[in-house]
């Protein structure tokens, strides 16, 4: 035997909502899914743009500087070099900027505290060895981008290196405008959640609930006899389609109860007649045994019975008689029978209202 398990949702827990407000809810979900796949795009690209924009702004400061730091390693041009490393120094993007000799050791920085130190870092080794541009990120714990690293060989054309050029970038503006573009895209779609929950509530109201309301309320009156009302066709759509499908339905029960109550008031009325004549059938038939039973005394009285009324065999007449009685009662009382069942069809009949036609 396997028993049967018993659901662990309770009947009052479904369907606890109405349709438009589930519709209504599966729209803003939609939105908020589409809004959020929106909005992480919109930051992916922004921060690879802004990462790009950054990158390549190094790359042109590095070999702007580097032309300059050529000559200043050649002995020429020092106060050019100088001026240009004071402007640096008051642009926000540039964190920290040094000239480095073939050995690694900051001839000239933008932070003095770095002057005649020696950078030791592995991509300033590994550009020192490979001779080429080398990037370096430099992001927190959460991955957010914090400082670019550049380092690039001073050479002249066709020439080989005399030095370096190093360059820490500040990125902690692209962090701060990408919050921000967030914070905004945030708001911007809470609000269009809210539109869109107004909206397609607004939509639904008027396109889908409204309609299955209808459908409901009528649905109700079916179910306690009643075919009399109809369903409004708002729209032309599927519910439109529906309701006039329904309205069918109701019309042909209608149409269908109707005929079923003209055809008990007529069975009724047949059977009303048959009693009646049963009955006056039965009374004729009582005078003629009356009668028979009469005659029969007056013969044995008499010996002799006048000849216009004489009758050939009065026993088999009684008997014949009898027997039409016996059948007469037996039709009245299967009459009577169908009349009970009659009433009990035309009560439950009469429970159905329609219209009348």
């Amino acid at each position: 035997m396997f028993k049967r398990k018993k659901n662990s949702i309770s009947p009052q827990r479904i369907g606890r909502f109405s349709l438009g407000f589930k519709l209504s809810l599966g729209i803003t979900l939609l939105i908020m899914f589409l809004m959020i796949c929106v909005g992480i795009n919109s930051y992916l690209r922004n921060r690879a743009i802004m990462l790009e924009e950054a990158q390549n702004r190094g790359w042109i400061t590095a070999r702007t500087v580097s032309a300059f730091a050529a000559d200043y390693l050649r002995g020429n041009n020092t106060a050019l070099l100088g001026n240009i490393m004071d402007h640096l120094e008051r642009d926000p993007f540039v964190k920290r900027v040094a000239i480095l000799d073939l050995s690694g050791t900051v001839v000239m920085a933008s932070d003095k505290s770095l002057i005649n130190q020696k950078l030791e870092s592995n991509e300033i080794k590994s550009a020192m060895v490979q001779n080429k541009d080398t990037l370096n990120y430099r992001t927190d714990i959460k991955g957010r981008p914090l400082a670019m690293e550049f380092t690039s060989p001073i050479a002249p054309r066709n020439e080989s290196p005399i030095g370096y050029f190093w360059m820490e970038a500040d990125l902690r503006y692209i962090s701060a405008h990408l919050l921000s573009t967030a914070y905004n895209q945030l708001y911007t779609s809470l609000l269009a959640i809210l539109a869109g929950l107004i909206i397609s509530r607004l939509i639904i109201l008027r396109v889908v609930q409204r309609p299955v309301k209808e459908l409901v309320k009528a649905t109700d009156r079916v179910s306690t006899g009643d075919f009399s009302g109809e369903v409004r066709v708002f729209n032309r759509d599927e519910l439109g389609r529906l309701a006039t499908a329904f309205n069918t339905m109701t019309g042909h029960l209608s149409v269908l109860f109707q005929s079923i109550r003209s055809s008990v008031n007529d069975i009724n009325h047949t059977a009303q007649v048959i009693i009646n004549r049963s009955e006056q059938s039965d009374i004729a038939t009582r005078k003629i045994l009356k009668s028979l039973r009469e005659q029969s005394t007056c013969s044995e009285l008499h010996q002799t019975s006048p000849p216009e009324i004489t009758i050939a065999d009065p026993d088999k007449l009684t008997e014949t008689t009898l027997s039409q009685q016996e059948h007469l009662k037996e039709i009245r009382n299967a009459s009577k029978k169908l009349i009970r069942y009659i009433d009990r069809l035309n009560s439950i009949s009469l429970q159905f209202k329609f219209n009348e036609k």
